[in-house]
């Protein structure tokens, strides 16, 4: 079978070779399938419906409407459409709906894919879903495959990583070119507001670190990788893990930067391991604080006790690693004295990145539910402003606007200290600066200084 796999063009800061694609590719050239992995971030989606049988579309939420119009275009040529990604396995049912595509799939995507593929009875595809007389039908519950290793690597001709402009995760890397790789699947954690259990499981999964340093190996040599981003949901959560990578990347000698913009636990980590991660080549990990409201934290099940933050933000430090804080403001009943608490908390941190964004309900969350619950109102939903920016309820103690004024307020804070703003200057390339300036401004601009000081 023919295969066209697309991720479509959309507005991003945050541009990298497209893992999930690659592995979808990666499986079905196994079974001989023919495949091309077209991405917007990348190149422009043009192609010829004659030379494709299945179209397969990706997408996150907030650039499913894009992903919508691609099935539309799709199936205008006549072509056989089936989407996934993390939106359609969070809320399957009315993503097919809103596609008007033929198939969902709401499992593992090398699975399912590769079965369609194979033109085995509907009913028998793992994870699908699908139209029978016009209603929707699921062929099995969604199933996440315990034995990832099963899955390989991903496939890296068709997601070259000398193939993408430089723009990867938070924009500021060491070395280019530069490659994103997973260790792990799925997250145990209850966090309201996270999606990553519905999308990649509950039970962690994991790669065998021989073939995680095997595959970062080959990248170097192949492919003249000098980075790697570890995308991993909860790369530290099994320290045995960490420290068989880590290990295995000394003990080979292979001398290349890598970081974690993800985010960590911080209660998953400890002195000795964040000094083996540094000895190993990481220069920076993000970490998930969020809060520096222990009521919030709780509330929203994060399970950390907010009392250790500032003791590990500095062991990272300590060790040389960039530290880069991950915060959240505006979450459901939070005073302006909590969103308050949590940006200046930030600012006595020794980090070289902080983010603080907006509250945002991931389809799928309990947070999510909550929100089209009490404070939807029915209404059409948006996916375009389901980011952490763009999003605005009323359901905090402030109001939509003074929320996003808070959250400019904070990263102009943040970055106006000159020695945070030269480190991140001085990080950039030449043809870096203008999207750098740029954001920065966004972030700042329309803030009200005096009000919220």
């Amino acid at each position: 079978m023919k295969i066209l796999l697309i991720s479509p063009k959309y507005n991003a800061h945050i541009i990298a070779p497209h893992l999930g694609l690659g592995y979808l590719s990666s499986s079905l050239k196994k079974d001989g399938h023919q495949v091309l992995v077209m991405d917007g971030l990348r190149e422009e989606i043009q192609y010829d419906p004659k030379d494709w049988d299945l179209v397969g579309i990706t997408a996150m939420s907030t650039y499913f409407p894009e992903a919508v119009a691609e099935a539309k275009r799709a199936k205008s040529y006549g072509l056989k459409t089936i989407i996934g990604g993390p939106h359609t396995i969070a809320i399957p049912r009315q993503s097919l709906i809103d596609a008007a595509a033929d198939y969902a799939c709401v499992g593992e995507g090398e699975i399912t894919l590769r079965q369609l593929a194979s033109e085995l009875p509907l009913s028998e595809v793992e994870g699908l879903l699908y139209w029978e007389n016009g209603e929707i039908k699921q062929s099995s519950p969604k199933q996440f495959h315990k034995q990832i290793d099963d899955f390989g690597q991903p496939d890296w001709n068709s997601i070259d990583p000398r193939s993408y402009p430089f723009a990867p995760h938070g924009m500021i890397a060491r070395a280019f070119p530069l490659a994103p790789i997973i260790t792990s699947r799925g997250c145990p954690y209850r966090c309201t507001y996270c999606s990553a259990p519905i999308t990649a499981g509950k039970g962690m999964r994991y790669r065998d670190p021989v073939q995680v340093v095997d595959e970062i190996e080959m990248l170097i040599k192949n492919y003249g990788v000098r980075e790697i981003q570890i995308e991993d949901d909860n790369f530290t959560i099994k320290r045995s893990h960490t420290v068989a990578i880590c290990e295995e990347i000394l003990k080979r000698n292979i001398k290349v930067f890598w970081s974690l913009p993800n985010g960590v636990r911080i209660d998953r980590l400890d002195r000795e391991l964040i000094r083996l991660m540094k000895r190993s080549g990481c220069y920076l990990m993000a970490l998930g604080i969020e809060s520096a409201n222990q009521r919030i934290l709780d509330m929203v099940k994060k399970r950390l006790n907010q009392k250790i933050v500032k003791d590990m933000v500095q062991e990272v430090v300590d060790a040389g690693i960039e530290a880069w804080g991950f915060f959240m403001v505006g979450f459901p009943g939070e005073t302006r004295e909590e969103i308050l608490n949590t940006i200046n908390f930030g600012l006595t941190l020794p980090l070289t990145r902080a983010q603080f964004t907006k509250t945002t309900p991931l389809p799928g969350t309990e947070m999510y539910d909550i929100w089209v619950q009490d404070y939807a109102g029915g209404e059409q939903i948006d996916w375009a402003t389901f980011n952490y920016y763009q999003f605005s309820a009323d359901w905090s103690q402030v109001t939509p606007s003074e929320l996003a004024n808070l959250q400019k307020w904070g990263h102009f804070r943040f970055y106006s200290r000159p020695s945070r703003f030269f480190n991140i200057i001085r990080h950039l390339r030449l043809d870096q600066y203008r999207t750098a300036f740029k954001r920065l401004f966004n972030l700042s601009k329309n803030s009200n200084l005096e009000q919220l000081q």
